[in-house]
Formats: structure tokens, C-alpha cells, sequence
């Protein structure tokens, strides 16, 4: 164990996790190599008798046996550390709460955006010297809560950094370089009205993009030239991605990007270049077969390293087969159960940070020395969540009734005996997908003693085009009978609790949980849906009333779930909300009351016509939360009252 950085101390736990463990903010908030691979920074938050202290913890990489020098921080929510050169550290920090302990914030496309202070400290080596950003503007210190983004860190330059700031003398975004020795911010350009952010190469800026409620324009303009030229507009997706067009690399050529996103033929997604001078989506630079990528793994020159891709578990594909088969022995030591995710390599690739995580691992840091083949524990993020605590997952496969393949994901309580109930939970998107994850939703149910069922159907991100197509306009019927066969094929293999089945889910999930009961209704015990579409021609309508008939979202969502004029009776016949006659388990239906993706109105909708039958139902919406995920403590109340609500169920079957 490196010395110093894992707390050691904390004192072991028994038992299953509390929800407010499971949620709880990580001990370790981030770690990163110098750029030469000599020096490990950590950085550390710990709570004890109510008092926050937050600190730096400064290794030598090549001798991890003697004690890190120590950099207090202070009383502040710490967010990342990276090294903008070899002598100088950038620590994000934050303060959430105002004056009055309410959290600030604004809305847009429907998610809450906190308004909370953010800064940037740059930091020496030995602590002595700290400067805080933007430390020249006295106003914008004064007024402005956000002067904590960094858009480049300009490696090439080692004095500078790109920084992004809603400039109020402007009234708009604007980019600032600003000097990391002394804080001095000049300004470099401002934004339009709507700007969201830019794409930089080498601390120039060229693409921008503007919002206009959940979709974004992209605006190009190559290097030497002058004027913003539009290129095309997406669908912001509900994993904030552009739909079809995610930067994921800037590259080395000038000029040139790396984008992931699947072509007009392309059967999966891959990494692309385009190029900004021609407007042209290009060669294909990486793909993996079979697979759609995530994204990839650049170094601090913008070289590809490797690409990334959910098999379910994270895997990637090196450009250096040396570096594949180094990654290859860490999953093996982590008996192939983690996520081993690359946080931060040093120039040479010799060494390098990996972050390992898992269904009963929440995560914990690494140093990897390549050439030595040494690896030290940096130390748990959750230190209380010990593996004999957690519920493990097995990976499920199956095949459809129509014999499409499926992939599933069981989690088990520890010491599991017996017949368990079950609790089926879909995923939302629906072109997300679950994995072979931590996730503290799942485990809160474990923690109860229960199965937990999730299920990749069709519809479903990661398994390529045709299997993501394969759910449009099927909401009601192949999607859920996806659903019911993962359900049975785990039924069949014995140990669960046929009496006390439920569904709970979020977002997309929370339409599935209710069209679930509608279509199987003797099958469930209770219903959760959180955020859920219940009317799908009143959601449409909605999307249609505030993005217009033309915008990429609902022309994307009227190819999901239907044309309202062709497929009227299709739609019909897969709202829940039109059919909660049908359905016989009682329902709690939660909902932010600010829900710009899924308005509130789909569950105030849900709630009347379940009422207006005669139906158990109770609805919970929450002040000032938007599409989930919302702030802490409602986070903390929505897993417990869905928990409640179930085990209420349960407890009559």
C-alpha cells in the first residue's frame, strides 16, 4: 500500500450497505502522473466529526516507501487533479451550497446545472505556492460562481490554459487564457448567445457549439481562418453525447478531429476523422468488430492509444499490442471482475494510473509501473463498501422468443439461500444499456435481500446498428417481451421467489416498469416508475410544442416510438396510461417537477388514470429536480421510498 494515501484506518464495516453508503462522495476524488512519469499527486476528501478537509498528497514515483508530502487543501468539495507541466498541479475545487445552504443552479434541456463556486488552483510541488485563477479579474472572482472549466490544458505551451467562463460583462460563454503562475486571465473570444462550449486543438478553437433547447448546432472554422461556418445540428442524448457526432479525440493533424458516431452503412459505431476545413466525415481510423466503440484513450500529444468498447466489461483495443497484453495481466489480477479503466499515463507510457471498479468493487486507484511490471495500490474510493458486503453479478445470456440474442445481468445478495425475491429493473435511453458495473440502485435493492434483473433488450446501446433499430417503434411489444424472457430464462434456472416479483426503473425504465404491469399484470407484486413516459402521444407532443416539427429530438423520438398521424393506434396501444385498467400491482410513480426530457405531465397523466380505475398508486414529485439523476439527498429519498414501496408489497404477498 502506498503510504499515506488509502486510509488505512477506516474501520471495517459489517453488514449490508446503507443507502447513504452506497451514495456517499468518494474519499479519493481523483490521481494523476506527472507528465515524465516521476511524481504521483492524490488527491483526498475526509469527514470526520462534521469537519471537511481536503488535501494533496505528493508521491515520488520511484520511491513509493517513503511518506507523500503533504498539500492541505482546506474546506473545500474537491473535484479532479491533473499536472499542467512537471512542476505545477491544477486542482478543481468547490463550494455547493449558497449563503443561505439552498444549492444554486439553472435549468436547461431539462437537467439542473449547479451553480456552484468553482475554482482552479495551480499548485508548486511543494505546496508553498498557490494560485488561484483568474486571480487578475477582481469582479469576476466577486460575481462569477463558475470560473472552474478547463477546456485545453495546452500541454505544448506549459504555461497556459484554455479556460471557459459565462462571461457577465458579455452577457455570453467566452474563452480565457489564462497564465497558471499567476492567475492572469486574458480574454481570447467570446461566444454567441447560445454557445454551450467549444472544441479545441492546441489551444485553438475550432467547433462550437450552440444550443438551442436538447439539440446543438455544431459550427466549424478551421485553423487561420476568421468566420463560424455551420456544419450540422444533433440530438443532445441522455448521456449528453451529440447524437451521431462525439468528439472523443482532437488529434495531431491540424484541422482534423476524432469522432465517434456510426455512418450512413456503418453496422457499429467507430472513430472517424473530420476534418473541419472540408465539412467531411472521413477514413475510419479505429473499429472494433462486433462492437460499438465508446471512446478512446489519448496521450498528452493527442496520439491514439487505444479504443474503448463495453464487452461487458470495459475493454479496449492498444495501438501498441505491447501495452494490450500489460492490460491483459491487470485484468487477470483483478480476476477479470473490474472495470480497469487507464485515468493517466505518463509521456513514455511506462507507468500509468488505472482506476478499478466492479459490481462489488465501487472503485480504487492504481499505479502501474510497465517496465517493472509493479502494481501499487493509490487506495479505495469507498473504503467502508468492502467486497463481502456488496452483491456479486453473473452475466446472463439468453435468446429472445423470435431467437434474437440477449444479454443480461443477475445480481446476487451475499449469501444468498433459497428463493429470493426479484426485482426487474430496465435501463433507460432506451439506446443505453446497462453493464457489469457498480451501481447503487442495484445494490440498495441487494442490500434487501433481493434478485436484481437487468436487461440489454433490444433497443439497447453498444451491440451495433441493427440491434439498436430493432426497438424502434416496438415500445410496447418486442422490447417487453425482451424483458419477460430475460425474466423467465432466469426464473427457469432456479432460486427466485415467483410470488414476489417487481419492476422499478428510471426514465425509459420507468415507461418499461409500466408497460410491464400492463402486459404481464399478474406477474408483479408493486411498480416503481421514476421519470417514466406513460402517454407516448402526449410525449411526443410535448417534444414537437418546444423543440419544433423539424428538430433532430423529435424527429428522432417520432422514429423511436411512432408517427402520432401513421401510428396512432400503435402508440395508443403502447401507453400505460391509456391502459391502467389492465394493471393490478400498486404503483409509485416519482418525478422531477422541473423534467424537461420526460415532462412531469407524463406521471401527473399516469397518476390520474390510475386513480380514475380504482388502481393503488402514489405519486411523489420533487421541487426543483429535473430528469434524474437529482441532488444527493433526493437521490438518497427516491432509492429508499422505492425500496419501502416494494418491500410493502412483499410483505403482503
Amino acid at each position: 500500500m502506498i503510504p499515506g494515501a488509502a486510509g488505512a484506518t477506516e474501520p471495517a464495516v459489517a453488514g449490508p450497505p446503507t443507502v447513504e453508503e452506497l451514495v456517499e462522495q468518494p474519499v479519493i476524488r481523483g490521481a494523476s502522473l506527472s507528465p515524465d512519469g516521476f511524481k504521483l499527486a492524490v488527491v483526498r476528501e475526509d469527514r470526520r466529526d462534521g469537519v471537511r478537509n481536503a488535501y494533496l498528497l505528493l508521491f515520488d514515483t520511484a520511491r513509493l516507501d517513503l511518506p507523500p508530502t503533504p498539500v492541505v487543501l482546506g474546506d473545500y468539495d474537491v473535484g479532479s487533479v491533473s499536472w499542467a507541466n512537471d512542476e505545477r498541479l491544477l486542482v478543481r475545487v468547490l463550494l455547493r451550497k449558497t449563503a443561505t445552504g439552498e444549492e444554486a443552479g439553472y435549468w436547461r434541456y431539462g437537467y439542473f446545472f449547479p451553480l456552484v463556486t468553482r475554482r482552479v488552483l495551480s499548485i508548486s510541488l511543494d505546496g508553498r505556492e498557490q494560485v488561484m485563477l483568474f486571480g487578475n479579474m477582481a469582479k469576476a472572482i466577486q460575481n462569477n460562481l463558475d470560473l472552474g472549466t478547463i477546456i485545453d490544458e495546452m500541454p505544448n505551451d506549459g504555461r497556459h490554459v484554455l479556460m471557459q467562463i459565462y462571461d457577465q460583462a458579455i452577457g455570453r460563454q467566452a474563452l480565457y487564457k489564462v497564465d497558471i503562475y499567476t492567475g492572469q486571465a486574458v480574454l481570447v473570444e467570446k461566444g454567441a448567445s447560445e454557445t454551450d462550449g467549444w472544441i479545441t486543438q492546441d489551444g485553438v478553437a475550432i467547433l462550437r457549439l450552440d444550443s438551442n433547447y436538447s439539440n446543438i448546432s455544431v459550427m466549424a472554422r478551421a485553423p487561420g481562418e476568421t468566420e463560424w461556418r455551420f456544419y450540422k445540428k444533433f440530438r443532445r442524448n441522455q448521456l449528453r453525447k451529440l447524437d451521431g457526432f462525439d468528439v472523443v479525440g482532437t488529434g495531431q493533424e491540424p484541422g482534423v478531429v476524432l469522432v465517434s458516431g456510426r455512418g450512413e452503412t456503418d453496422p457499429f459505431r467507430t472513430i472517424r476523422r473530420f476534418d473541419v476545413r472540408t465539412l467531411e466525415m472521413g477514413d475510419i481510423v479505429s473499429r472494433v468488430p462486433n462492437f460499438d466503440v465508446e471512446s478512446c484513450l489519448t496521450d498528452r500529444e493527442d496520439r491514439l492509444v487505444a479504443t474503448a468498447f463495453i464487452d461487458d466489461r470495459l475493454n479496449y483495443v492498444f495501438t501498441d499490442p505491447d501495452l494490450g497484453a500489460h492490460y491483459k495481466g491487470l485484468n487477470s489480477y483483478f480476476r477479470n471482475e473490474c472495470n480497469v479503466s487507464i485515468r493517466s499515463l505518463s509521456n513514455d507510457q511506462r507507468r500509468m494510473i488505472v482506476k478499478a471498479s466492479g459490481p462489488q468493487h465501487p472503485g480504487s486507484y492504481w499505479l502501474y509501473d510497465r517496465t517493472a511490471k509493479k502494481l501499487d495500490p493509490i487506495g479505495p474510493t469507498h473504503p467502508k463498501l468492502t467486497r463481502g458486503r456488496l452483491a456479486a453479478m453473473q452475466v446472463v445470456h439468453l435468446k429472445a422468443r423470435d431467437g434474437l440474442a440477449l444479454t443480461a445481468y443477475l445480481s446476487t445478495p451475499p449469501a444468498s439461500t433459497g428463493p429470493r425475491p426479484l426485482i426487474v429493473m430496465p435501463h433507460g435511453g432506451p439506446e443505453a444499456r446497462d453493464d457489469y458495473g457498480f451501481d447503487p440502485l442495484v445494490q440498495a435493492m441487494a442490500a434487501q435481500g433481493w434478485l436484481v434483473l437487468q436487461v440489454n433488450f433490444r433497443g439497447s446501446d453498444g451491440y451495433g446498428r441493427a440491434f439498436a433499430e430493432g426497438g424502434q417503434k416496438h415500445w410496447g411489444d418486442l422490447m417487453q417481451n425482451d424483458v419477460e424472457d430475460a425474466l423467465a430464462a432466469v426464473i427457469a434456472r432456479g432460486g427466485v421467489d415467483e410470488s414476489r416479483i417487481a419492476i422499478c426503473g428510471i426514465s425509459y425504465g420507468g415507461y418499461a416498469a409500466l408497460m410491464g404491469a400492463v402486459k404481464t399484470p399478474t406477474r408483479y407484486r408493486a411498480v416503481v416508475a421514476i421519470a417514466g413516459d406513460a402517454d407516448l402521444l402526449e410525449s411526443l407532443a410535448f417534444t414537437r410544442r418546444y423543440e419544433g416539427s423539424f428538430s433532430p429530438s423529435y424527429l428522432y423520438w417520432k422514429s423511436v416510438m411512432g408517427d402520432p398521424s401513421a401510428d396512432r393506434d400503435l402508440l395508443l396501444n403502447a401507453s400505460p396510461a391509456r391502459r391502467a385498467k389492465e394493471i393490478q400491482a400498486p404503483v409509485l410513480l416519482m418525478h422531477g417537477e422541473l423534467d424537461g426530457i420526460v415532462s412531469a405531465e407524463q406521471s401527473k397523466i399516469m397518476f390520474a388514470a390510475l386513480k380514475n380505475a380504482k388502481k393503488s398508486v402514489d405519486y411523489v414529485e420533487v421541487p426543483k429536480e429535473g430528469h434524474p439523476a437529482w441532488k444527493h439527498d433526493n437521490n438518497i429519498m427516491m432509492i429508499k421510498r422505492s425500496v419501502a414501496h416494494i418491500k410493502a408489497a412483499f410483505d403482503k404477498a
